[in-house]
């Protein structure tokens, strides 16, 4: 009994310190130099969602483990579009900021660029490109807050050219715990490469990459209906879905959907989207409710986070820039994300019913820039634009005042039947003509008519709206005094006001019915529509809508010229009614028959 106990110690012993010393020797990967990687050289992108993506390969390790780091080391990046900083606590990138467009043109340029991941937050709550592994907790914690090594790169600034590539890789081994990240950074755009291993005694362990919290413009302190929080977008099944931030605190939601082609944070401009190797079948969302400090009291707010999970070693993509259309079609056809419904397009936000607004929203962005190319300034444009969409529209609203004036003269007519519909029996054989003479009326003068014109114009005016809150053409695009930001409201309320008197103007210029209730209703309406929708609106949207009104104004006062209310207009107080009028000839031959009798 003894010998046996002795033996199981040396066993024992054997086994728990023979394979650690094996897995060191000939299976933990031997640290590679960084380098760089010209487009020459470069692998051919390939389609993330083919299977046919090869493994990390991993090289064998040296005979004796590299020692961890003792401090925190930052690599600090450049290219001609953004600057970011990695971090090897975590291999994670705890800061980026965009700081020019594709085409050269800076934006921020008095801040240095936009600041689309805060280094604060990255601290506080988590930096991008972390692990999340709710199955294990503990093994989460060490690996986003190891030190990795930094393979034999000794820069720890790095400028990229326009078409250089660079490899960096981070490296942490510990206690049969072993990890791997590897980016490939492009110095010719918004993409790059990430790749992903975690080992556990030479086992691989599934795990999640995090995307976020909140990429976005760090700089926005409050957020509203026209510009709200970050949130998580996705391509499942085919279809683009949105995911907004729970107010109820910090969760973890896991979202099961099929051939999920990428999974991204964005805010109405920018976006952090992860491409999987392959389509994945389910992701997580993380909610983070943070208290921030708003002068005297304390405020909650939103960071909201997506984790996709990774095939170990295989090669994913990531883009994080600005929502430009042609820019992410171009990544998209870059990465073989074919069919519109899978690009990353899809980022883009246009609302409701997009599948119509979509196409009239880029055509009209077309004729905003081309305006724009003859004035220099988007306010210009949007006025000179205005001006232009509403002269098209004029026969429309031709065709709306001629049917309202005809509705407001035959509705002394209208009223007239129904005040003697009223005085009838249900069952008179007399109500089925009044019934009939009604309906003859309402097609002669059809209210709905009036109205059509205008129904017609909504998809313009919401594709309009969709274009001046989610373009990023209009984002601290000057107009010029005190509107310095067409994507901001008027902080003096100027625009709003101005527009609600056109408006009032408009709706006196108007045909309007005769009833009083409806009459001020019509102007109660302008000062609610201002109250509840524009007051804190964008200031492009706000002046769009004043100078359409403007114009709207000269062409109602046109229309009245050449087209004067028409005959049957309701009577006023000096005319006679109409069952007043009807009756004196009744009365007349009444008082020649007393007459005679007498």
């Amino acid at each position: 009994m003894q010998k046996r106990f002795v033996l199981f110690l040396i066993l024992s012993a054997i086994v728990l310190f023979g394979w650690d010393f094996i897995l060191r020797t000939y299976f933990l990967p031997k640290p590679s130099s960084g380098q760089k990687v010209t487009p020459s050289s470069a692998p051919t992108t390939p389609n993330p969602s083919a299977s046919s993506v090869q493994p990390l390969p991993l090289q064998a390790a040296p005979p004796s483990t590299p020692s961890m780091p003792a401090e925190v080391n930052l690599i600090k990046l450049r290219s001609p579009f953004w600057k970011g900083t990695l971090s090897n606590r975590g291999g994670v990138l705890t800061e980026w900021t965009m700081t020019h467009f594709l085409d050269g043109k800076p934006i921020d340029e008095d801040k240095g660029g936009v600041n689309l991941v805060s280094a604060k937050l990255s601290q506080e709550i988590g930096a991008p490109l972390r692990i999340l592994l709710p199955s294990d907790k503990s093994l989460e914690n060490e690996l986003n807050s190891a030190l990795y090594v930094v393979e034999n790169l000794t820069d720890r600034e790095i400028d990229l050219s326009k078409g250089e590539q660079r490899e960096i890789v981070f490296y942490y081994a510990q206690n049969g715990i072993t990890a791997r990240k590897r980016f490939v950074l492009n110095g010719s755009g918004f993409d790059f490469e990430f790749q992903i291993e975690v080992k556990r005694n030479g086992q691989l362990v599934d795990a999640q990459v995090v995307i976020g919290p909140s990429f976005g413009d760090q700089s926005i302190k409050e957020f509203g209906f026209y510009s709200p929080e970050p949130y998580v977008s996705y391509v499942a099944g085919g279809e683009v879905n949105r995911v907004t931030a729970s107010s109820k605190g910090p969760e973890l939601n896991t979202i099961q959907a099929a051939n999920v082609v990428w999974a991204a944070v964005d805010d109405n401009y920018f976006a952090m989207a992860f491409l999987p190797s392959s389509p994945a079948t389910f992701i997580s969302v993380i909610n983070h409710l943070q208290q921030q400090a708003s002068g005297s009291k304390g405020k909650s707010r939103n960071y909201i986070s997506v984790a996709i999970p990774v095939k170990p070693g295989q090669t994913n993509y990531i883009y994080a820039g600005p929502k430009v259309p042609a820019v992410l079609n171009a990544v998209s056809q870059k990465l073989g994300i074919v069919g519109e419904s899978m690009s990353l397009e899809g980022l883009i936000n246009y609302g409701y019913m997009a599948f119509m607004i979509k196409p009239l929203a880029q055509f009209l962005i077309k004729g905003l820039n081309l305006a724009y190319g003859l004035t220099g300034n988007y306010g210009w444009a949007i006025v000179i634009f205005t001006v232009i969409l509403n002269m098209f529209f004029f026969p429309l609203r031709w065709k709306s005042s001629v049917s309202m004036k005809r509705t407001a003269a035959l509705q002394p007519k209208m009223k007239d039947l129904q005040e003697r519909m009223k005085r009838l029996e249900k069952n008179d054989p007399r109500m089925k003509e009044l019934q009939m003479e009604q309906i003859a009326l309402m097609r002669e003068g059809n209210p709905f008519m009036g109205c059509l014109p205008l129904l017609l114009q909504m998809p313009f005016f919401y594709a309009v709206f969709v274009i001046l809150t989610v373009a990023i053409e209009m984002r601290h695009a000057p107009f010029f005094g005190w509107i310095q930001d067409l994507s901001s409201p008027d902080k003096y309320y100027i625009l709003p006001i101005v527009m609600c008197v056109t408006m009032l103007v408009q709706q006196a210029l108007t045909p309007s019915p005769a009833d009083p209730v409806q009459k001020k209703i019509g102007y109660l309406m302008p000062l609610i529509f201002t109250g509840m929708f524009f007051i804190y609106a964008p200031a492009g949207l706000v002046l769009y809508w004043m100078v359409g009104n403007l114009v709207g104004i000269g062409q109602q006062y046109v229309i009245n010229r050449m087209n004067p209310p028409q005959p049957g207009a309701p009577a006023t107080a000096e005319q006679p009614k109409p069952d007043e009028v009807r009756s004196q000839p009744r009365k007349r031959k009444k008082a020649k028959q007393l007459l005679a009798n007498s």
